[in-house]
């Protein structure tokens, strides 16, 4: 984006905000940064679920684009709060799409790999979704909602990285772990993924807006991994591999603690963007690496 935008970001409280609105601030834009926990001095409070206080926010407002970083994320939380999970991810996306619509702006929908059932290795953008899950569900009736706009700008992530202590994923559950003083971490091989670092996927969505390249679109990091690949790599950068043993485990391990249904496989194939030569995302390993260098502070013992 080349001039100045005013972006409506809601749901900026967690890892991506983190890292997305400090980038798009940097690049010149004003960012209303929302969400439902105002855990930061920069946010202002908004929930995706009432239709009428975003109504009032976009006339104050008056954004030029509506980035969407809201979600019900915690899959066990979605299977037993279904209700929630829906409001917020498919019900959120529809207040969302409506203002998009009626400001005539462009509508950024971050979505995810869980929409698919796992049965192949690998998914491109246009393979059929059958998520597995609440979550999956939820999420993938937000991306069908979000085609509704027609400045829509849908994006498929992986395995997100980032965010320090905003990251609740793997990366932020195996730091608490080392720095709990584990020796021992165990560690699932038979689930695989794409990896994606919230700065690389931030870019991606600058590009695509700047670009006006609407549609849906798998963004993820170049390479793939099983959680173990990525165990693995963080132990090495952090110089614990002779220190650190890591276990491997079925995903059955893990059963009663996760049981929420989950993709064999979420590896994406990022064949749009490639084609439209639009792919600014990296390898998985050098932006681990790079996360690890800029954060020392979080990553020491």
């Amino acid at each position: 984006m080349t001039q100045q935008e005013r972006i409506f970001c809601i749901g900026a409280g967690g890892m991506l905000g983190a890292c997305l609105v400090p980038y798009f601030e940097s690049k010149g834009h004003r960012m209303l940064a929302t969400d439902i926990n105002v855990n930061e001095p920069w946010l202002e409070y908004c929930d995706v679920r009432a239709y009428h206080s975003m109504h009032y926010i976009c006339s104050e407002f008056k954004p030029t684009a509506i980035f969407n970083l809201s979600a019900l994320t915690d899959l066990e939380e979605c299977e037993t709060h279904a209700g929630d999970a829906i409001a917020t991810n498919a019900g959120g996306s529809a207040n969302c799409a409506a203002l998009a619509i009626k400001h005539d702006i462009p509508y950024v929908y971050i979505s995810t790999a869980g929409i698919f059932d796992g049965k192949q290795e690998y998914y491109d953008d246009w393979a059929k979704p059958n998520p597995l899950c609440v979550y999956g569900k939820s999420k993938y009736w937000g991306e069908l909602i979000a085609q509704t706009a027609p400045k829509h700008i849908v994006l498929r992530c992986g395995w997100q990285t980032g965010g320090c202590a905003k990251d609740k994923k793997f990366i932020g559950k195996v730091m608490n772990q080392l720095k709990s003083g584990a020796t021992e971490l165990n560690v699932v091989t038979d689930k695989q993924g794409t990896p994606t670092y919230t700065k690389d996927f931030s870019m991606q969505i600058d590009k695509l807006v700047d670009t006006a390249s609407y549609g849906v679109f798998n963004a993820v990091c170049k390479g793939s991994a099983t959680r173990y690949d990525v165990a693995l790599e963080l132990v090495r950068l952090l110089g614990l591999q002779d220190k650190v043993k890591i276990n491997v485990v079925p995903s059955s391990f893990f059963a009663e603690e996760y049981f929420a249904p989950r993709p064999a496989s979420e590896k994406l194939l990022t064949k749009k963007l490639d084609a439209r030569g639009l792919n600014v995302m990296r390898p998985w390993q050098e932006c681990l690496a790079e996360y690890v260098a800029e954060n020392p502070e979080y990553f020491k013992f």
